[in-house]
């Protein structure tokens, strides 16, 4: 259940560490380059006997929270809300309905890394590569927008690996 305690706690402790973490790191002329977020992680590791509705309501709440903090008027929510969408597809692209319990969350422990991997950067790229278009709003220099997004996908992919062997039981 998405209504759980263990999952308040990532919803804020996700916030927390997106907020006042990774965007408050400066790399001076390199920041622009590096800005990964990891909020995705919440709608993402939920588990598939969550309905649409509730990883919806839960998108929603989590981009517009985001988005106040990073005054990103709208950008944080309205991509989530699309991954939220195209999370069942990226993750039957990488196996079969049959491979994943229905009732477990989606990490790297219950997944495998491989799998883990491939279903988390598809789908972390396709949300950096969307905000960057749309921060923009132009496929002007698009090598470099297709740039961002793959550094900021593998710093957030770290990251979320890293996060998850320090706060996740592994069984």
């Amino acid at each position: 259940m998405i209504f759980e305690l263990k999952n308040i706690i990532w919803f804020f402790g996700l916030i927390f560490i997106q907020i006042f973490f990774l965007d408050a790191l400066d790399f001076g002329t390199y920041s622009s380059f590096f800005s990964p977020i990891i909020i995705t992680f919440f709608i993402l590791k939920q588990r598939l006997n969550t309905t649409v509705f509730q990883l919806l309501i839960a998108a929603f709440f989590l981009g517009l929270i985001t988005d106040v903090f990073r005054n990103t008027l709208g950008l944080n929510t309205s991509i989530l809300l699309i991954i939220t969408f195209l999370k069942p597809t990226f993750l039957y692209a990488i196996s079969s309905k049959e491979d994943i319990e229905k009732d477990v969350d989606l990490n790297i422990f219950n997944l495998g890394v491989f799998r883990f991997l491939l279903f988390f950067s598809i789908s972390i790229f396709t949300y950096h590569l969307l905000f960057f278009i749309l921060e923009q709003f132009s496929f002007h220099n698009f090598l470099t927008l297709l740039f961002r997004a793959l550094i900021n996908t593998f710093s957030a992919l770290l990251f979320l690996v890293f996060l998850q062997y320090i706060f996740i039981y592994k069984k």
